[in-house]
């Protein structure tokens, strides 16, 4: 029993227990500190582990966007999502600056599809770097579909708070063959 029968009054038994040597204080004491700073860690890990991840997906959702544009002719939103200092290198070995790419785009084949398989990002400060696999579709002048994947890097940063790419570069790339076919 804790208490007496008088209320507030610890029993001698317990308050025996209860008495803390020094050593026992300062252990005590080190124990709380100790696991109050694993808390606020563990925190702060989260918190970043969080923001990194979302920081991620906005990269994703940046070269994904970029890929969209390009395929409905978004000048707007192509130059947007450019750098004003973007350049690219293309499966050609063709450097082209944001002009280009602009001018490049508006001109470029009709596409019936065009998306990304964005399969790795890296934060480097405010700076990402992302690659990955894009699919293409379109219709050639005899109407048969055409189709292609090309490997992209992508280099974006941070600008006003939006990612914008500044520079790429991809080359074509053959997806190997499925077991058992040729």
């Amino acid at each position: 029993m804790l208490f007496s029968q008088r209320i507030g009054e610890i029993s001698c038994r317990t308050y025996r227990c209860l008495r803390a040597r020094p050593v026992s204080r300062a252990l005590l004491a080190l124990l709380f500190v100790a696991g109050s700073s694993f808390c606020v860690v563990a925190q702060i890990g989260l918190s970043q582990s969080r923001g990194e991840q979302s920081a991620k997906e906005a990269v994703k959702a940046a070269y994904e966007a970029y890929l969209r544009a390009w395929q409905d002719k978004d000048l707007n939103a192509l130059s947007h999502l450019l750098s004003d200092d973007y350049q690219a290198v293309n499966f050609q070995g063709i450097i082209s600056a944001k002009a280009n790419e602009l001018a490049t785009a508006e001109e470029d084949r009709i596409y019936t599809t065009l998306s990304g398989d964005v399969l790795s990002v890296a934060l480097v400060g405010d700076c990402a770097i992302a690659s990955g696999l894009v699919d293409a579709s379109w219709k050639d002048e005899h109407e048969k579909l055409q189709t292609s994947t090309v490997r992209f890097l992508a280099v974006l940063k941070k600008q006003k708070g939006d990612w914008k790419l500044v520079a790429t570069q991809s080359t074509k790339f053959n997806k190997p063959a499925e077991p058992g076919k040729k």
